[in-house]
C-alpha cells in the first residue's frame, strides 16, 4: 500500500468517525426533546397547569373555573325552557337575559313534553348554541326526578345514552351538567343520597361525560346541611374530581329562616370546603306552614329572605341563579291550576320588563336582584375572557 492510499483511507475513516459522533449526538438531542415535551404534557392531576387549558370547566377547590383558569362565579337565571312553547329554542329570550349581564343560564330540561311528546335533542342542541352565543354558560338539568331520589337513575340512564354523550362531549368546552333537579324528599338519608349518587357519578364518567357535574341537595333542594358532611365523599368519589353541589335555599322567614340561620348554612359549608353553588334563589316558594295550601307559597307565607341569601353568598364567592326569568311560573298539580307571579321575573320575557317593575309589584324582588341591588346580577356578574371570546382560550 503506497502512503498516498493509507492517507486517503485515514482521512475517509477519520470522517466516518466524525459523522457517526455526530448522528449520535444528534440522536441524544432528539432523545432529550422527547423527554421534555413529554414531561411538559404530563397529565398529572396533582399540578395545576398554568399555561395549559382543559377541555371543560372544572372545579378546584371550592370554585368553579374555565377551560383557561380563570375562576367564574356564576351569577345568572332559571330559565324553563322545555315549557316554552312560544320559544322553544331561546331565539328570543336568551339575547334578553343576556342584556342583565348574566354569565349563565340553568335550563329547565325533560325527557318529555308536558303534552307527554319525547323532546328533541336537536332542540336541546339549538338551545345550548343560543345560550352560547349570548356568551352565556349553558347548565342543564334535568327536572322529572323533582322531589324524587327513586328517579334519579331513570335521569342517569338519559345522561349515558349515546345521543345524549354525544351531544355534551360536543359542547364538553362550555357547557354544565346537572345531573337532575331536587332528587329526593325530606325522608332521604345521608347514606342514600351519597349511594345513589355515586352510583350515578360512575355511570356518566364512564359514559364519557367530563364536564362538572351538579348534584342538587335533597329534600326538594333545601337540605343543606345534609349534604355538607357528604359532599367530600362525593367529590373524592368522582375520578375527575369535577363536583359542585347546589342547594335550593327556599327556606321560608316563617319556618325560622333569619339573616343568622342563612349565615349559619353557607358558613358551615364553607368550613367544611364544600364545592357549593345555589340553583335557584327567590324571594318566594318557601315552606308556608302546617294545614295550608302548598300554594301558598307564592304569598308572604312562602316569603324568603334572598337578599340575606345573595349578600351571605358574596362573603364566600357562591355563585346563583335566579329562579325564573318567567313568565308562566304557578302550581301545576291543583285544579284549577294556580299561577305564581311573584316568582316570575320577567312578565313577558324581555328584560324592558324588568326595568319597569315598581315597589308595589307581586315581583318587586326581581328588579333589586337583577338589576338595581348592591349585589344584582347586573352589578356582580363577570363574563372571563373565555366567555368574552366565545369559548376560545386566547
Amino acid at each position: 500500500m503506497s502512503m498516498e492510499t493509507a492517507l486517503v483511507k485515514k482521512s475517509n475513516w477519520t470522517i466516518r468517525m466524525r459523522r457517526q459522533a455526530l448522528f449520535a449526538a444528534l440522536m441524544m438531542v432528539l432523545v432529550l426533546l422527547v423527554i421534555f415535551l413529554y414531561s411538559c404534557s404530563s397529565d398529572d392531576v396533582t399540578t395545576e397547569p398554568t399555561n395549559q387549558t382543559k377541555k371543560t370547566f372544572y372545579v378546584e377547590g371550592t370554585h368553579l373555573f374555565d377551560p383557561c383558569g380563570k375562576q367564574v362565579i356564576l351569577k345568572g337565571v332559571n330559565k324553563m325552557s322545555v315549557f316554552d312553547e312560544n320559544d322553544p329554542q331561546g331565539a328570543g329570550y336568551f339575547p334578553e337575559i343576556a342584556k342583565s349581564g348574566a354569565n349563565s343560564v340553568r335550563i329547565v330540561w325533560q325527557k318529555t313534553n308536558s303534552n307527554g311528546t319525547a323532546t328533541s335533542l336537536t332542540t336541546l342542541e339549538a338551545i345550548i348554541k343560543n345560550c352560547m352565543k349570548e356568551k352565556m354558560i349553558p347548565m342543564v338539568e334535568m327536572h322529572e326526578a323533582t322531589c324524587n331520589l327513586n328517579g334519579l337513575n331513570d335521569l342517569v340512564n338519559f345522561w349515558s345514552s349515546a345521543p345524549v354523550v354525544a351531544l355534551v362531549k360536543k359542547y364538553e368546552h362550555a357547557m354544565l351538567v346537572n345531573i337532575a333537579n331536587e332528587a329526593g324528599d325530606y325522608s332521604v338519608t345521608a347514606t342514600q343520597f351519597e349511594t345513589a349518587y355515586k352510583s350515578a357519578i360512575t355511570q356518566l364518567r364512564t359514559a364519557g361525560i367530563n364536564t362538572p357535574l351538579i348534584i342538587d341537595a335533597p329534600d326538594c333542594g333545601k337540605n343543606l346541611e345534609l349534604v355538607v358532611p357528604i359532599a367530600a365523599n362525593l367529590v373524592n368519589h368522582d375520578p375527575l374530581h369535577n363536583i359542585l353541589i347546589s342547594a335550593h335555599p327556599y327556606w321560608s322567614k316563617k319556618d325560622g329562616a333569619t339573616p343568622q340561620f342563612i349565615a349559619g348554612q353557607l358558613n358551615a359549608a364553607a368550613t367544611a370546603q364544600v364545592p357549593l353553588i345555589l340553583g335557584e334563589v327567590c324571594a318566594f316558594g318557601g315552606y308556608p306552614g302546617d294545614n295550608v295550601p302548598e300554594t301558598y307559597g307564592c304569598t308572604t307565607e312562602g316569603a324568603v329572605d334572598y337578599a340575606a341569601v345573595l349578600t351571605e353568598a358574596a362573603k364566600h364567592d357562591i355563585g346563583w341563579l335566579l329562579w325564573e326569568w318567567g313568565p308562566g311560573n304557578g302550581y301545576y298539580n291543583v285544579d284549577p291550576v294556580v299561577l305564581c307571579p311573584t316568582m316570575d321575573i320577567t312578565t313577558n320575557g324581555t328584560y324592558a320588563s324588568v326595568q319597569a317593575i315598581t315597589p308595589n309589584d307581586p315581583n318587586a324582588w326581581a328588579k333589586d336582584a337583577v338589576i338595581t341591588g348592591a349585589y344584582s346580577i347586573k352589578n356582580t356578574a363577570l363574563k372571563t375572557a373565555y366567555l368574552q371570546n366565545g369559548f376560545i382560550c386566547q
